[in-house]
């Protein structure tokens, strides 16, 4: 029903009870270290999108279903307290709103005001901005910027559907559990019960293991971010998950351990694998950010084992550890922390992170396979596209939505993985997946 009431256009009001103070999680706990080391460089750490309004809505009616969807969320009055590092709920919020003119360009929206995605987030400012293109009386696209701290990427995905539907007119999503319910959940007997199990789990793995350098903070140094851009390796990986009934993630899990074993470390034994915990039923839909880590302990490989095989197992090792990656206190942070200064832990520093918003993008492609027998390829990009001074990570692999093409991002200490080492690594991965493709 279009609102009648006179409003200022450049702000929001979300209110609710206060609650809190609430321990981090571990997501939160690993962007905060991110945050405090980058400084005003954390701007990069932001989630920006937006989408364009596919139905006429004038500006105040915009302006109030946004509002009320928003007032659905107690997310977006979550606050983090510098001084205790903890978070708490505001009763009360104010979201400043710019606003913008349609310049006619196509395609969805993205933040155009520079202060409004450059900026990097205030822990005390709410963890979302808005701004609104109109054409006249006529909003035509929302722009949006959330903060990392409070957000995980699958949660953009959410949010651009929750207010789509508002701006549009359309009868409101179901809401998920709320961030407060859930920290609660976390907070009661059955959920340190289960957390205290993941986390002695985790303990005896990790001890079991080659002692190594341990869990690494955000640290100074020089980093290369090396991307790979490759249909055959689409095709090739397609290919593999089909024949061996498993998942695209576990094909390139398996072969980049293949691939670190012999270009980086012979006895690479774990991966941290970043978890968003979307596969739990109650945070499937939860606009948050449920970001865990899950540990792979990853298999030997065998000289006279298939690949097959050793996709399989890493498929099921990491089907595990997924299942116990939980949204958690940073209690589990602190624990793999205190192995590591003990030396009593393996190099937990290397990541596997797969960031596909798009899932089922590469399906048909196994039907391809034949093109790569006959050695018709498409180009494939390989280059050093960023380099870093700051880092969590002495190799984190982030695998990317790039339609058909299969795109991954190699980021890399330079003191113990050069970028020319990167890209040889990159470009032998290719070779190895089309190679275990084609022997299927």
């Amino acid at each position: 029903m279009p609102t009648t009431h006179q409003r200022n256009p450049s702000e929001i009001w979300l209110h609710g009870a206060e609650a809190g103070p609430f321990p981090l999680s571990w997501g939160q706990g690993t962007m905060w270290e991110s945050i405090n080391a980058l400084g005003p460089r954390s701007r990069r750490l932001n989630i920006v999108g937006g989408f364009s309004v596919g139905r006429p809505v004038g500006v105040s009616d915009a302006l109030f279903r946004i509002e009320r969807c928003l007032n659905r969320f107690d997310v977006f009055r979550l606050a983090f307290d510098e001084r205790t590092g903890t978070a708490f709920f505001r009763g009360e919020v104010r979201i400043p709103v710019r606003w913008g003119i349609d310049s006619g360009t196509p395609g969805d929206a993205a933040a155009q005001s520079s202060e409004l995605y450059a900026l990097p987030f205030d822990l005390q400012e709410p963890p979302i901005r808005l701004e609104l293109i109109h054409r006249g009386a006529v909003v035509t696209q929302v722009g949006i910027v959330m903060s990392h701290l409070a957000f995980d990427g699958a949660a953009y995905r959410l949010l651009v559907r929750h207010l789509r539907d508002a701006v549009e007119g359309r009868e409101p999503s179901p809401t998920c559990i709320q961030n407060e319910a859930l920290i609660k959940h976390e907070q009661s007997a059955t959920g340190v019960r289960r957390s205290d199990a993941v986390i002695g789990h985790w303990v005896e793995s990790a001890t079991r293991l080659p002692p190594g350098c341990g869990l690494l903070n955000t640290t100074a140094g020089a980093y290369s971010v090396t991307e790979i851009r490759s249909r055959a390796m689409a095709i090739a990986t397609q290919a593999l998950a089909v024949f061996h009934n498993t998942s695209t993630a576990s094909v390139l899990t398996a072969a980049l351990t293949t691939m670190i074993r012999r270009h980086i470390d012979r006895k690479f034994s774990a991966m941290l694998s970043v978890c968003n915990n979307r596969m739990l039923p109650q945070l499937g839909g939860h606009v948050g950010q449920t970001i865990g880590n899950g540990l792979i302990l990853l298999p030997r490989e065998r000289p006279d084992a298939e690949f097959s095989m050793f996709v399989k197992d890493v498929n099921i090792r990491a089907f595990r550890a997924y299942a116990r990656a939980r949204y958690d206190s940073v209690k589990w942070r602190d624990v793999l922390s205190g192995l590591s200064e003990r030396g009593s832990a393996t190099d937990l520093s290397h990541y596997f992170n797969d960031v596909r918003r798009e899932r089922g993008s590469w399906s048909g492609l196994e039907q391809q396979i034949d093109d790569l027998r006959k050695g018709t390829r498409e180009g494939t990009s390989l280059t050093v596209v960023d380099r870093r001074d700051m880092s969590d990570a002495t190799f984190f692999a982030n695998l990317h939505d790039a339609g058909r093409d299969c795109l991954i991002t190699l980021v890399c200490d330079d003191d113990r993985t050069p970028p020319a080492d990167a890209a040889l690594l990159l470009k032998d991965l290719e070779a190895f997946l089309v190679e275990q493709a084609l022997a299927c």
